[in-house]
């Protein structure tokens, strides 16, 4: 599958088509999360219906080949996750990457899916600038674990729109892959909200509000 790389958010779609069942699957990476270092004296991650099947199999692979692991309330996010090398250059201090994976077969009537919010590893990134003061450690940190836990608010979403469709197995690859996008692009929007709305983490009592609220969700969207 082909790979494109963007600040925020881009989609791969790689759709494994055969007769009966069909299988197709969908992923939305994201680059968001770049937290800005504030000023110092430092110099500047499925639950869903249905019993563990191929789909779970191909998940798993595509975790393994993105060097990627899933959200998961036990798992926080943790600096030695961040295994991109940092560019030299640019206001960032740190950056998430993660992708919204999903994939859906049918076997008739019967429709099976699975929605996953993963962390890329690989293409995460922090600036030694924000590992030297321990200030940033730990702000810039929760600012970035905010943003995949928005990741997985998204594909709990996610899973309740495949949950709730009507007569899924009547629509076409594209009609699917169009209400994946059109979610896709709803996370994307809010993650540039989040964003702007805490300037990267540097704004503290929104940057609490953004993360209270989102733990709010997760635990309502149980």
């Amino acid at each position: 599958m082909s790979e494109a790389q963007h600040r925020i958010a881009s989609v791969r779609r790689h759709f494994l088509k055969h007769s009966r069942p069909l299988v197709a699957l969908a992923t939305v990476l994201g680059c968001a999360g770049t937290a800005k270092p504030r000023p110092a004296s430092v110099p500047a991650s499925v639950t869903a219906p249905g019993r563990a099947s191929g789909l779970d199999d191909e998940l798993r692979r595509e975790l393994v080949d993105d060097h990627a692991f899933p959200w998961a309330a036990t798992r926080p996010l943790i600096w030695s996750d961040f295994q991109g090398s940092p560019p030299s250059d640019g206001p960032e201090g740190a950056k998430t990457a993660y992708s919204l994976s999903s994939i859906w077969k049918c076997r008739g009537t019967a429709f099976e899916f699975r929605v996953i919010a993963a962390f890329r590893a690989r293409q995460s990134w922090v600036k030694p600038a924000v590992l030297a003061d321990d200030v940033q450690r730990r702000t810039v940190l929760g600012h970035e674990q905010t943003h995949f836990d928005l990741a997985e608010v998204h594909a709990r979403r996610m899973r309740q729109v495949f949950r709730d469709l009507v007569g899924p197995c009547g629509k076409t690859d594209a009609q699917l892959g169009g209400i994946v996008d059109r979610l896709a692009q709803e996370e994307k929007d809010e993650q540039r909200r989040y964003d702007a709305e805490t300037n990267h983490g540097l704004f503290t009592p929104q940057q609490t509000a953004w993360t209270l609220e989102t733990r709010r969700r997760l635990v309502a969207s149980r």
